[in-house]
């Protein structure tokens, strides 16, 4: 199944969606960087600003991973890496959920193939061609599954808490608005499951710290973004969350539908579009799920009614996206209704795997509901691949997102968000030409005619404190967020140098994501070694 998924990558030139043909040129401008600097850069530098920061606020640990395969094979090979990756966290994810809930055999399979093959997570692959938001949701299971097994060992397992930090690291570095809802939905789960096993909660608290302990190693391998997220957000020219729009999308006669729609409701939309529910899935679900009710553990049972709470809750939100404004301003970034989807979809896979659980403990009358939900995961499946297919490729083909290094690809349709826009507006008072002389990839020559004094208006697309700037003074910015600097009197050309000068507190976040890595391969070769040393022991 997930090799059919992956097929349009494999054996077409296509690039899908605008977001689709973008995200490419970003992987394939990082792996320039890594090639040119021997390391993954903070900076874009293109049409769209030079030393424009988009990798320190977007995806920056992910697009370097994927960068590194990319200098190193292909851009192409890089996004098949990270679908790959993708569609196998969450198959595996919710296989290894399925298998720990005591769910064997075949059966256990299907929650994953319910998961991959949602509408929406199908969506974010191609229709909307989002591949970090796509390689972000889809470890959120994975990150589950490892966490739920780190608490029912006898003792700690090297295998459970590696993919757990792998996990977290991928979730805190790949997709900011992830980041946000991921870790928050994350956290409502683990308090809902703390809450129905309680018992077993205050038995293994000594667990759940070190848990929190590989937490903070995961998330610390992404210090180096995530220092600047949180020192300069404030300062950029998006700081605001977006007004909520394509609501149509989730209207009820779309969201409930048992076919997917990718007919667009407005006049101009880059994507295809398909946000329905797993509706198939989650009547059986519910079906199922009352029918083998006294199969269930008490413990169970009430977690099956917190996720019904969760979801309603959730679902509520997409109904009425008007309650999104009463959210914390970080959830309120979500910008589509249609994206809280996504967690709606878990909580629909997760009661799945509960009355799948239930189904098994009646070993009588297991088969026919269990053909039933493969039926619905062959019927999901069949769905996706022609919703695949039916999707359009913006560009004419992977080479037109790769004819430049200095200018974006057609499709690219992005302001300059993360741009600065702190410092004053400053209007520019001489009408100069400059000329941008590159000397190395974070470092630039602006040479400008003698004159008076005066402000201009620069390519830079951040502030100063991203680059260092010597032979001017940074004045303002643009409304748009290009610096002004002001120019000295001079009876001869003006030679202005700009180049990286990162903020110490932003080195340190570097040194810890260094740190967080060494420690991290460091305690993995510890328990390696120690669990060798007790085979050979034994």
């Amino acid at each position: 199944m997930i090799f059919a998924l992956l097929t349009p990558i494999l054996f077409t030139d296509r690039t899908f969606s605008t977001d689709w043909g973008n995200h490419f040129w970003l992987i394939w401008m990082q792996g320039r960087n890594i090639t040119d600097l021997g390391e993954p850069s903070y900076f874009l530098q293109s049409s769209l600003g030079a030393f424009y920061p988009y990798y320190a606020f977007y995806g920056g640990s992910t697009y370097a991973a994927l960068g590194v395969f990319s200098s190193l094979l292909s851009p192409e090979a890089a996004v098949v890496v990270g679908y790959a990756g993708a569609l196998a966290a969450a198959y595996l994810g919710w296989t290894w959920i399925a298998v720990q809930l005591g769910i064997r055999g075949w059966q256990s399979q299907l929650p994953g193939c319910i998961a991959i093959t949602a509408p929406l997570a199908v969506t974010n692959l191609y229709g909307r061609g989002d591949i970090p938001e796509a390689i972000a949701t889809s470890v959120i299971p994975l990150i589950a599954a490892s966490a739920l097994s780190m608490f029912r060992e006898r003792r700690l397992r090297l295998s459970s808490a590696a993919v757990y930090v792998i996990g977290i690291a991928v979730l805190t570095g790949t997709h900011t608005l992830t980041l946000a809802w991921g870790t928050t939905f994350l956290l409502v789960c683990a308090a809902l499951l703390g809450a129905c096993y309680w018992r077993l909660a205050v038995e293994r608290t000594r667990r759940g710290l070190a848990v929190a302990g590989l937490t903070v190693l995961g998330a610390g391998i992404n210090a180096w973004i995530l220092v600047p997220l949180v020192l300069y957000h404030s300062r950029l020219v998006e700081r605001q969350p977006d007004p909520i729009n394509l609501t149509a999308y989730t209207d009820p006669e779309r969201l409930f539908s048992l076919l997917r729609d990718s007919g667009s409701p407005y006049p101009i939309v880059t994507a295809d579009i398909n946000a329905q529910l797993p509706v198939l899935a989650l009547l059986w679900a519910l079906f199922c799920g009352a029918a083998y009710w006294r199969f269930l553990a008490p413990e169970s049972r009430r977690l099956a009614l917190a996720l019904l709470g969760l979801g309603a809750t959730l679902l509520l939100l997409v109904l009425s996206p008007e309650l999104i404004e009463e959210l914390p301003q970080t959830l309120r970034f979500i910008q589509f209704p249609y994206r809280i989807l996504t967690y709606v979809d878990l909580v629909v896979v997760g009661l799945v795997t509960l009355a799948l659980a239930a189904v098994q403990r009646e070993r009588s009358t297991a088969l026919l509901p269990s053909l039933a939900l493969a039926c619905i995961a062959i019927f999901n499946f069949a769905l996706s691949v022609d919703q695949i297919f039916s999707v359009r490729s913006w560009l004419n083909g992977r080479d037109e997102a790769h004819l430049s290094s200095a200018t974006p690809p057609r499709s690219w349709y992005a302001p300059r968000q993360f741009a600065d826009g702190s410092a004053p507006l400053v209007e520019p008072t001489l009408d100069v030409a400059q000329l941008m002389v590159r000397r190395g990839e974070e470092e630039f020559t602006a040479v400008y005619p003698r004159g008076p004094a005066g402000t201009v208006e620069t390519g830079i697309a951040t502030g100063s404190y991203f680059v260092d700037v010597s032979g001017a003074r940074p004045a303002g910015r643009t409304a748009d967020g290009l610096m002004i600097i002001r120019l000295p009197r001079a009876s001869h050309p003006r030679r202005v140098v700009v180049d990286a000068a990162l903020e110490p507190a932003v080195v340190v976040g570097r040194w810890l994501s260094v740190a967080a890595l060494i420690a991290a391969a460091t305690a993995a070769l510890a328990c390696m070694a120690r669990g060798r040393w007790r085979s050979h022991g034994r």
